[in-house]
């Protein structure tokens, strides 16, 4: 039988699955703090601690993910870490008043700018590296999603 306090964790931890595509919400953290709670619950008796250990791991690195791809995938077209950084804050201005939109097109806005003015007008190397921050953003949603529905199945099964 499912006791109340598994349901609503796991609940959660799927709220937090389909939040990887929402920006600027921490889901990995999220789901980390759900199953850190729901073992506190417990008596941290279940899950068994390392499997606990696991979850927050994985929870915490589809966070990371989430962060982290946007600049890696930018590095990788050969933008600037300061393009990325600035196209990034750029994406969250414009994500107030544009939704979700304003995020990609702020990022790759910027960094197509900003490569243009580098190379000397040089519009198709602008657009790859544009391309490349772009993917890389939308791209970590998806992985950050598939961590946590990971994290969903694996907690489920070891509460269940």
């Amino acid at each position: 039988m499912v006791t109340l306090a598994a349901g609503l964790a796991i609940a959660l931890l799927v709220v937090w699955t389909a939040s990887s595509f929402v920006p600027l919400v921490p889901g990995g953290v999220l789901a980390a703090l759900t199953v850190v709670g729901y073992a506190y619950t417990t008596g941290f008796a279940a899950p068994s601690p390392a499997v606990v250990v696991a979850l927050v791991v994985v929870s915490l690195l589809a966070s990371a993910a989430d962060v982290a791809s946007g600049m890696v995938s930018g590095k990788l077209g050969g933008a600037s870490t300061r393009t990325v950084v600035v196209g990034t804050l750029v994406g969250i201005v414009l994500l107030i008043p544009l939704g979700p939109i304003g995020l990609v097109v702020g990022l790759g806005g910027t960094v197509f700018l900003a490569a243009l003015n580098e190379r000397d007008g040089d519009t198709r190397e602008a657009a790859r590296q544009a391309a490349y921050a772009v993917v890389g953003a939308l791209a970590s949603a998806f992985v950050q999603a598939v961590l946590l529905a990971g994290v969903t199945v694996a907690f489920a099964l070891a509460v269940l």
